[in-house]
């Protein structure tokens, strides 16, 4: 626990920037005092869902956030010069009760993915080599095979259920789950499923060597279901609607604060106290709770005086980097996608860090390009500058090689978003050693509840579920 004297001093420290002489958590006129039954940390997947079903459940909360907008990786480009949408961070969700109900909340309709495409409408995939913008030949496994190859997996996954729910692991933990998934794969011959996995699951990093029960997080028993029975999207294609509308229920109930960051805090057995430093100046929020929702890195969190087991164990957490975008002038054809696969590989894919694929769109002219690196200690993998960089001399190169296909033309990024630090993880050794229950057990500690992608997967509507069932009813019940 630190002391007083001690979270004085690391205030000061964090807003010298701002050339403020003292950070007294009593320094603050009533006006700029904000008391809540739970502060949120984090507008995202999950804190936006949290603050809405807590909100119904009738809570007062608070939700602060860095950017002017709240929803994450959910980000939708609208093209001024006709305003359709264009999903380049969360495209789809799965068919389940929660999500449908959320999305019904906002009046937000819902369709099965490509239910309502043009079925005469041309759409051509090339695979190609990215490194050598070669055309490759790639032979894949029949549906059927792929079929067979999802049941056996979902055989094995059955005898862990609760690794629907989360990183519940068995103690001890199999090595079935430690291995890479690689050799997971061949050893339960479902190899034709791992292509699929893999362009299911972009931004985990190189999935044969990753550890199967991280690979397994996307991949649960819920994501195999959906196989069968279809994704949903939104029906007007701009999954972001949802969350528009969430930010203008919250902004009218003066719930949440945007462009806003915590530069102190104090948690403690009588209840949490932070220091905001919002558009209209700091403000104080005291509250009997605090849900942190973003990516537990050590440097995001510096602000909440960590314990020293709390440094423990996010301080071993890896992570990868994973990247949207959308440039025009790429000389590409309006109906080709490509997929970066390579004929000297196992599976073909692609070597990381890379591009995955380039993706059509339904505005002429715009391409939608992906892009990942292998996990690492480092919260930023690879500068933006060096990502952009790459993904325009892949197109480039693609260009030159192919002069009777593509027209040599300067890409332009329209739009372009890093969502890095992504898929944090720990690493097989920890995994054994404890790491998820150690890290599960911080839930209320200091009354501070954690949520987000890290406790549960890369996949909104998992951490949605995650946060429904695991995590609000405990939080709520020590209200």
């Amino acid at each position: 626990m630190h002391s007083r004297a001690f979270l004085a001093s690391l205030c000061v420290a964090f807003t010298l920037a701002a050339s403020l002489s003292t950070n007294d958590f009593g320094n603050f006129e009533p006006p700029d005092i904000v008391e809540r039954d739970i502060a949120i940390i984090g507008g995202g997947s999950a804190g936006t869902y949290s603050s809405i079903s807590l909100k119904d459940k009738g809570k007062s909360i608070i939700v602060i956030e860095k950017k002017n907008r709240i929803g994450g990786h959910t980000e939708t480009y609208i093209d001024p010069a006709t305003g359709t949408p264009i999903d380049m961070g969360v495209v789809i969700f799965h068919n389940l009760t929660i999500v449908r109900d959320y999305f019904a909340r906002f009046d937000v309709p819902l369709i099965t993915s490509g239910s309502d495409v043009d079925p005469n409408a041309v759409s051509v995939t090339g695979t190609y080599d990215l490194r050598t913008s070669k055309e490759v030949n790639i032979t894949s496994p029949s549906q059927t095979n792929v079929g067979a190859a999802f049941a056996k997996y979902a055989e094995f996954l059955a005898k862990y259920p609760r690794l629907n729910d989360g990183m519940f692991l068995p103690d001890p933990v199999p090595e079935d789950l430690l291995m890479p998934f690689g050799d997971f794969a061949k050893k339960y011959g479902i190899e034709d499923a791992v292509a699929t996995m893999f362009n299911y699951n972009p931004g985990l990093g190189d999935i044969l060597t990753v550890p199967m029960i991280e690979n397994q997080r996307v991949w649960g028993q819920s994501l195999v279901q959906q196989l069968a029975g279809g994704f949903l999207t939104t029906k007007h294609h701009n999954n972001s609607e949802l969350y528009s509308k969430a930010q203008a229920e919250l902004l009218a109930a003066e719930s949440l604060l945007l462009q806003s960051h915590v530069i102190c805090s104090e948690r403690s057995d009588g209840g949490v106290k932070l220091i905001v430093q919002t558009p209209a100046g700091r403000k104080l929020i005291k509250a009997k709770k605090l849900l942190i929702t973003i990516p537990p890195r050590l440097d995001f969190l510096a602000p909440f005086n960590l314990s020293a087991h709390e440094r423990s164990i996010f301080g071993k957490l890896i992570d990868a980097g994973y990247y949207t975008s959308i440039l025009n002038n790429t000389g590409l054809p309006d109906d080709l996608s490509i997929t970066n696969y390579r004929s000297d590989t196992a599976y073909n894919l692609p070597q990381l860090p890379g591009v995955y694929g380039i993706g059509s769109t339904p505005v002429p002219g715009l391409k939608l390009a992906y892009y990942g690196t292998p996990r690492s200690n480092s919260t930023y993998p690879l500068s933006d500058q060096q990502v952009k960089s790459e993904i325009v001399n892949a197109i480039k190169t693609l260009q030159k090689a192919n002069p009777e296909t593509f027209s040599a033309e300067e890409p332009q990024f329209v739009e372009y978003s890093s969502h890095t630090p992504f898929y944090l993880q720990a690493r097989p050794g920890d995994t054994k050693a404890g790491f998820y229950r150690e890290m599960y057990a911080l839930q209320g500690e200091r009354n501070t509840f954690w949520t987000g992608a890290t406790w549960r997967a890369q996949d909104s509507s998992d951490i949605w579920r995650y946060t429904e069932e695991e995590v609000l009813p405990g939080l709520v019940k020590e209200l």
